[in-house]
């Protein structure tokens, strides 16, 4: 992942930007499909409890003794999610980039949009100071 993204942000900011929320909804949805995989962690002790138990693999079953060994599992994999993007996204590090690459197209398809204006209307002075240019 890190080379994906150290890849993409040479490339530019937008591909970076991308790929960064790219592999964050891959990763969540695998994070997800795991949690749907998670297996209670307790063992049947008797023939009894070993019904239980089969039931509650078929899921006819949601309140078990193991539901807690489940719900440990779940925050171990939100927690791994939440610290692979920290680097990425910690304090405004993540609205930082996106702004200024949010700025820089802005500012080349206004500076694409003055060209145009100023090779076809020459006699407009008030659109080229709007712009900046010329003035």
């Amino acid at each position: 992942m890190e080379q994906l993204l150290t890849r993409a942000g040479n490339m530019s900011d937008l591909a970076f930007l991308r790929i960064l929320q790219l592999t964050h909804a891959q990763t969540s949805l695998l994070v997800e499909d795991l949690k749907g995989y998670d297996v209670p962690s307790t063992t049947p002790r008797s023939p009894a409890q070993n019904i239980g138990f089969s039931r509650s693999l078929a899921g006819a079953s949601s309140a078990t003794a193991g539901s807690s060994g489940s719900t440990a599992i779940s925050s171990i994999l939100e927690t791994a999610l939440e610290e692979l993007f920290v680097t990425y996204t910690e304090g405004q590090r993540y609205l930082e980039r996106e702004s200024k690459n949010l700025a820089e197209l802005y500012s080349g398809y206004l500076s694409a949009f003055a060209r145009y204006h100023v090779s076809t209307v020459p006699s407009s002075p008030s659109l080229l100071t709007l712009v900046g240019i010329g003035a």
